[in-house]
């Protein structure tokens, strides 16, 4: 599951990265600030959906091995 964690990991500093930026911005930046931080909120609502669903897939798997153990013991 390294490769699982491995993107669970980026996906979280990369949220935390478009946090940092979201507190730096000023008005005087000609950004919408208004408009990224309804991104963001998409950002981390589809995270923690692709986070449950990875939490999910997982205890599948190793559902699955287990099972599979079992079978092919002998």
């Amino acid at each position: 599951m390294s490769r699982l964690n491995t993107a669970r990991e980026r996906l979280d500093k990369a949220v935390a990265r478009l946090e940092k930026a979201l507190t730096g911005l000023d008005a005087s930046d000609g950004v919408d600030a208004s408009a990224l931080k309804g991104e963001l909120s998409a950002v981390r609502r589809d995270y923690a959906k692709l986070s449950k669903a990875a939490d999910q897939v997982e205890q599948r798997l190793d559902k699955a091995i287990g099972q599979l153990k079992l079978v092919l013991e002998p």
